[in-house]
Formats: structure tokens, C-alpha cells, sequence
């Protein structure tokens, strides 16, 4: 459960350890995926959400939830 959130900095800061693998970049990775910003952000969603935003560079958004194999071995599940 989110303890306290700063809407400043981002910081959340959680009354329990997260349960679940996440990973997040603070700075952006196009350097190292030709071009290609591969951050996200993780929630979890109590209720339904609206999302809206604009398209002012032709890419769009995406919404993914998968599945993945890390290069470990590890199963992430999404």
C-alpha cells in the first residue's frame, strides 16, 4: 500500500516491501535501442482508468501486458 507519493520527484514511498518483479529507467534509453525509449511505468489498477492523451508525434502510445523470458532464465509474468 503507497504510504506517501511526491508528485515532484515521483518518489513513492510504500508501507510494504513490492511483491512483484518491477523495473523502471530514471533516464532515457534511446542511446542503447537505436533511437527507441523503452521506459514504463508499473501500477496497479483498483478501478477502471481513462486514458487520454496526444498523439503530437505520430507515435502514439502503447498499453502492453506480457509476458516475458529474462536472458536468466526467470519467467516475468505480466
Amino acid at each position: 500500500m503507497i504510504d506517501s507519493y511526491d508528485s515532484a520527484t515521483g518518489l513513492v514511498t510504500l508501507t510494504n516491501p513490492i511483491e512483484k518483479y518491477h523495473w523502471g529507467q530514471s533516464i532515457s534509453t534511446e542511446d542503447s535501442h537505436s533511437g527507441v525509449d523503452m521506459r514504463a511505468e508499473v501500477i496497479l489498477l483498483t478501478r477502471n482508468v481513462r486514458v487520454v492523451g496526444n498523439d503530437t508525434d505520430s507515435w502514439g502510445g502503447q498499453i502492453l501486458v506480457t509476458d516475458n523470458l529474462e536472458i536468466t532464465g526467470v519467467q516475468r509474468s505480466g
